[in-house]
């Protein structure tokens, strides 16, 4: 689920995960692989993890080297 409602709470949501990525992209720019390796805890799916980089890039809240598969933090 994207956002909240009734029925979802909004840490379960792919907004109020969204947080945990950033929170790992800002000590050091990760692959994906490593990202989701990191992060695989927080996400019941990977398809979540995929909205919330989906999401972090169309916000620009983070870039991708789509070369070399790196993910950024956008300052």
């Amino acid at each position: 689920m994207i956002v909240p409602n009734k029925v979802i709470r909004f840490s379960d949501t792919i907004i109020g995960k969204m947080p945990i990525i950033l929170k790992y992209l800002l000590k050091q720019d990760m692959t994906v692989k490593e990202l989701y390796f990191t992060t695989q805890d927080h996400f019941e799916e990977i398809d979540e993890f995929i909205y919330s980089l989906d999401v972090l890039f169309l916000l620009n809240a983070i870039r991708v080297d789509f070369d070399k598969g790196v993910v950024t933090y956008v300052r």
